[in-house]
């Protein structure tokens, strides 16, 4: 059991970025998109994509692996060495492509739809919450569901990177170049 401290103010934050107004165009109802939170295309921007990285620690090809197919999801899982969801000690995403307009957008497509459908669990450690989160589809012609992600990351960098998504961070304000107003 996680306790009552998992249920908080944030959890309800992180509710309302990742669920209800997801920054996603693909998977969002009411996207509360990057440039309606007053950035300028940031995606374009190495310094942008640079920053994301480094408030998740994602690592291309180490921790954050991006496949390309469906087809191909569980055959990269398997050459990984992660017991999902029981070990969750190390922050990671895998995940595969969910037609946004880029790697970063499409996991935060997946996050979205791993805590709107239920598909996740939380344990605390050392201190923190890590949250185990998994994406699944259907595939025509197969029976049952697919899975499509599987994201370990602690709360605290769930709220970290929404913070940096409203400019609120000291790594956000950084990139003031990228914002459209102050």
């Amino acid at each position: 059991s996680i306790g009552k401290d998992f249920y908080d103010r944030d959890l309800l934050r992180l509710v309302d970025f990742y669920v209800l107004h997801s920054p996603c165009k693909v998977s969002s109802y009411s996207p509360m998109t990057l440039d309606r939170l007053g950035w300028k295309n940031p995606w374009r921007s190495s310094c942008f994509r640079d920053a994301f990285d480094e408030v998740t620690g994602f690592v291309d090809g180490v921790n954050f692996i991006y496949v390309e197919s469906k087809n191909h999801f569980l055959e990269k899982w398997n050459d990984l060495e992660y017991n999902f969801p029981a070990d969750c000690n190390n922050e990671y995403a895998v995940f595969v492509k969910a037609g946004e307009s880029n790697p970063r957008m499409d996991l935060l497509h997946r996050i979205r739809n791993s805590l709107a459908h239920g598909r996740f669990t939380a344990v605390r450690k050392n201190g923190e919450f890590y949250i185990s989160m998994e994406d699944v589809t259907e595939l025509q012609g197969l029976n049952g569901l697919y899975v499509v992600a599987r994201i370990c990351l602690k709360k605290s960098t769930l709220i970290n990177l929404l913070e940096f998504f409203e400019r609120k961070s000291d790594k956000a304000k950084q990139l003031k170049s990228l914002h459209i107003i102050d």
